[in-house]
């Protein structure tokens, strides 16, 4: 994890995480210029303040959508950060509570039913939702580049680390991401195993 999702588990400031990582206290590595945290925070629950209106009803969509659409600048990438720390979290339905202040959601869908289930105190179903294989219909390319897209910035890569993680080249995920024709099936295959997608359809390959 990086060093913004770090601090929020464990209750200090992004500095204190770097400095900690800078002299060996924590395990974590530089990547590209960057910490990367290798190693979960400490057990205990840091008081968190709720997340701001705009903030709650993103994360409550993305929760729901799975997808970034709609959302910009600081609130797509802080959404996008927000559930990647949901999905590893021990306690998921803890950081619900908090961003919500405890406070069940006036409007109900699949995301802020999520949060209902975390004030409820039913913990485990929050986990499962949120751990629950991702599977989606990918005929269309155009939905293919948004899931792909989406769930990669979600998940914290860059194209060059999603390529490495997939062992494909590079300039396959910027194709499937600008909806580019597409000729490798494996490779396509192997991006959406990194990213933890299971199709339930593709789209037809250009051979020629």
């Amino acid at each position: 994890m990086n060093v913004a999702e770090y601090a929020e588990l464990a209750g200090v400031s992004p500095r204190r995480v770097r400095a900690l990582a800078a002299g060996g206290s924590l395990a974590a590595r530089k990547m590209e210029g960057r910490w990367v945290i290798d190693e979960d925070p400490p057990g205990r629950h840091a008081v968190r303040r709720p997340l701001s209106e705009v903030s709650q009803h993103a994360l409550a969509r993305v929760l729901h959508t799975k997808s970034l659409t709609g959302l910009s600048g600081q609130v797509r990438a802080r959404t996008a950060q927000r559930l990647r720390l949901l999905r590893s979290a021990q306690d998921p339905a803890q950081l619900l509570v908090d961003w919500w202040g405890g406070r069940p959601p006036t409007h109900l869908d699949g995301g802020s039913n999520l949060v209902v289930h975390a004030i409820a105190g039913n913990a485990a179903r929050v986990r499962e939702v949120l751990h629950r294989p991702r599977r989606e219909y990918l005929r269309c390319p155009a939905t293919l580049a948004q899931v792909v897209r989406d769930e990669r910035v979600i998940q914290g890569m860059t194209r060059s680390e999603l390529a490495e993680r997939a062992g494909v080249d590079r300039e396959l995920v910027a194709d499937i991401e600008r909806v580019a024709r597409l000729n490798d099936l494996v490779g396509l295959r192997k991006i959406l195993r990194a990213l933890h997608i299971e199709p339930t359809a593709l789209p037809a390959m250009d051979l020629r």
